[in-house]
């Protein structure tokens, strides 16, 4: 039975969002970094109509759609691995002892603010679906809310984009050499991103193995 009380990650479709199309250059070696940094296991599984990924908390794990795109999966998947960084509940026995503190709308926001900012690095255009999604989470709030939740944004998206980058680029894994340069987020001629929005991030991975070949909207 799918229970939303028990999940993080559920897409309205009444958010008026239409499903990424596209493939995705470097798919299965992306996926596979995805899946390496996500802190809970991943699978595919039956979920509600228009319902692309969950994050179960009692279960601690991810659920997705089976037969999406795979710029949905991309997408999808760096939203969901964001609420299990960003928002999981403790968990003794299978049963959830603990409660949010932050309410649907703030988590959702973080959630799908993390996975723009990660795949446009990517060189994923999902801005169509983000940009719906995030205003339709974020409708009615005020701007002090919104910012509250822009550092834990840029700190996991940056997390995130390491991770990949460790894994896609043959690069070391973050810490590993601490007194050399940072050179992960190197972009024209910034020694990182600015990430002070969640939606200011352009990537450059056009220049390296993956990128997206878009279809339809």
């Amino acid at each position: 039975m799918f229970d939303v009380s028990q999940t993080d990650g559920r897409e309205l479709p009444s958010l008026g969002v239409e499903a990424l199309t596209g493939t995705v250059e470097g798919y299965e070696k992306l996926l596979s970094a995805l899946k390496a940094i996500s802190p809970v296991p991943i699978s595919e599984g039956l979920l509600p109509p228009g319902v692309h990924g969950a994050y179960y908390h009692a279960e601690q794990r991810i659920t997705l759609s089976p037969g999406m795109s795979e710029a949905q999966t991309i997408k999808t998947l760096v939203h969901e691995i964001a609420h299990a960084k960003l928002h999981a509940l403790p968990v003794e026995g299978g049963i959830i002892v603990g409660a949010h503190e932050k309410d649907r709308r703030t988590r959702e926001v973080e959630a799908e603010s993390v996975a723009y900012t990660v795949c446009q690095y990517l060189g994923l255009d999902t801005r169509d679906y983000s940009f719906g999604y995030i205003t339709g989470w974020s409708s009615g709030r005020e701007q002090t809310e919104l910012r509250a939740s822009l550092e834990c944004i840029r700190n996991t998206a940056a997390e995130l984009i390491d991770g990949v980058e460790s894994r896609c680029l043959d690069r070391p894994a973050p810490g590993a050499c601490a007194a050399e340069p940072k050179e992960a987020y190197q972009g024209q001629e910034e020694a990182g991103p600015d990430l002070k929005s969640p939606l200011n991030l352009r990537g450059d991975f056009q220049n390296h193995s993956i990128g997206v070949k878009q279809h339809g909207t």
